[in-house]
Parts: structure tokens; sequence; C-alpha cells
């Protein structure tokens, strides 16, 4: 089965994740990167800003009518020095869109607060800010979803490299079509489907030798719940530290079996945002995989901009899923 990269979604979302990947190696490339601390105290970069008004202008160009939930906003550029900011980020925008402006790179950024159709495209456009900022992992993840599921899924992953697919170097684009599988290439190839492999999750069948992923970042990530999960499933191999949906990509490429999500103690009722999930579970689900909450629900994306019905997240390589859910449901609740 080869992939067909002919629809004008599909041409859309790799055009969107090659100039993404391209702008954002541009500015990990300067030194300092620029940073600025959004009201929630959570870090947004140049990047991030520059690639949501890419995507945005692209938006406008593929499907005008077409509706966008993403995670920044342009009033970012209302703070001190905002200006400066939104001149430098115009600058790089314009380099891959000429008619790129002020006011409209603005209105392109602010395209993401939508309002929602049944149909409607999502965009993280620095997954892993943080690990970015660090020079480890980071992406970019874009969805489309259609009545609560997805139905495409583009992850920019520019410095991954994948477990049996290492001709492709490092950097990789990774594609998710409903009902079509789940595909990566190098970023040179995005255009050309002869070079483009299908992934598949791990076929390991012993959870003892399973490999637990979990994110870098210290505060995303309960150390002693998720040694407690693996001394409970008796997994031998040491947890893999990742930032960024890097690490759905691969677990979908067969580099892993287990990545969960537990609630935060402090915060009970928290749920994730759309845009932090979305095109990871389609890209595990096409390779193979199985991804629900931590009640063994589906993920409803109808919801808005958070997984408002969905509490938690596990994904696996489908064989070890109900022996993690059941752990993960007994610890939760001790």
């Amino acid at each position: 089965m080869k992939i067909d990269l002919q629809s004008p979604e599909v041409q859309f979302a790799l055009e969107a994740v090659g100039f993404a990947s391209e702008l954002a190696y541009r500015i990990r490339s300067e030194a300092p990167i620029k940073i600025i601390i959004k009201p929630d105290h959570s870090p947004v970069t140049l990047a991030d800003l520059g690639i949501q008004a890419i995507v945005g202008g692209l938006l406008a160009q593929y499907f005008p009518g077409s509706s966008f939930l993403a995670e920044e906003s342009a009033d970012i550029f209302q703070e001190v020095g905002g200006g400066a900011n939104l001149d430098k980020v115009t600058g790089l925008v314009h380099s891959f869109l000429p008619q790129a402006t002020p006011g409209k790179v603005c209105a392109w950024i602010d395209r993401g607060k939508g309002p929602l159709k049944k149909s409607f495209w999502t965009l993280d456009p620095i997954d892993g800010t943080k690990g970015f900022l660090r020079g480890g992992q980071y992406a970019t993840a874009l969805a489309l979803i259609r009545d609560g599921k997805v139905v495409l899924a583009a992850l920019g992953c520019p410095v991954l490299d994948l477990p049996a697919h290492y001709g492709l170097g490092k950097g990789v684009g990774i594609l998710a079509l409903k009902d079509q599988g789940c595909w990566a290439a190098a970023f040179e190839d995005l255009e050309d489907p002869r070079r483009w492999v299908r992934l598949k999750v791990s076929q390991c069948q012993d959870i003892t030798q399973a490999r637990i992923l979990d994110s870098f970042d210290l505060g995303h990530k309960d150390l002693e719940k998720n040694q407690q999960i693996k001394n409970l499933l008796g997994i031998i191999p040491e947890i893999i530290s990742l930032d960024s949906m890097a690490k759905h990509g691969l677990l979908a490429a067969g580099g892993a079996e287990i990545f969960f999500r537990t609630l935060p103690v402090t915060k009970p009722a928290f749920r994730e945002k759309i845009w932090d999930v979305a095109a990871g579970v389609l890209a595990i689900e096409e390779a193979g995989g199985r991804v629900t909450d931590l009640e063994g629900k589906l993920l409803d994306f109808s919801t808005g901009s958070t997984l408002a019905h969905n509490p938690g997240f596990l994904a696996t390589n489908g064989v070890f899923h109900d022996a993690v859910l059941e752990t993960l449901q007994k610890v939760t609740a001790a």
C-alpha cells in the first residue's frame, strides 16, 4: 500500500509542518532564543507565534471558510515590547508567505480562536516549548477533526529519529490518515510518495520488557506514581523521558510500548487540551496501537478546547493496554 498525498488536506498539512520545521530551525539557531512568559506562566517563543501565523495564513489560502483552534493568541503583542516582537515575527513569516504584514500576522494567529464547526483544524505550533528551549525534542502538531474524531494528523519532529527507520535521518514528518495508516518521511522528501515508510507499533508481547515513555519536564509527571506503576507491572527497562508529542511518534514507530498521563493530585479535574494530543492519537492508532482515557473510553474531540469527557490519557501498542489500564486504575484509586 502506498500513501496518497494528493488531497488538498494532505498537501496543506505537509506544507504547514514543513514550513514550521524550517522556521523553528532558524529561531533555534539564534542565541539566545527570545522567551515571552504568558499570563499562565508558561513560556512562548517567536517560533510558536510565527508557526501559528504561517498555518493560519496557509489555511486562509487552502480552506478560507474552515474552522481553526490553536494554542496561541496575538494578544501577546500587546505586552511591553510587543511591537518589536510582532515586527520580528512578521519578518520571519514573510519569508514563507510574502503577503505577510503585521495586521495579517495577528489575524492569522487569532484565526486559531475559532469559532468551531463540526469539522475543524487544531494546532500546537511548538509542542514541548521547554524542550525546544533546552535543545531537546519538540514537535509541530496539526490535526483535522470531524464529528469529534481525528481523521488526519501531521507531526513535524525536527530532531527525532525513528527506530527501524534510521535511514530517514534525524528530523521527520509523520502523517496519519484515518483508515489509511501512519507514515513517516524525511523533511526533504515530504512531497515524494515513494520516500514515505509505513510505521507500526512494537509487537513486544512480554510486558516485563515493555518501555514506558514519560515527559522530560518534572512538572508534567509524578515520579513516585510512575515508578510504582512500573514496579507493579514488573517492567525492567528504565523509563524513557522525552519532550513533546515526539513521544507519540516514537510509540507509533515501535520505539516504546506505553505512555500515560495521570491526573495531577492537586488538579483532579484537569483535562488535556485537544491540541496536545489530537495528532499523536491518530498516529498511534493508525500504526496499530490503542489510545483511551483512564476509564478506558475513546477520546472525544467534540467538546471544545479540552477533552472534557476524558480524564487522563493512555496509549500503548495494544498488547498491554488492558493490563496497564487496570494497574493505573488501582494506583489512582488508592
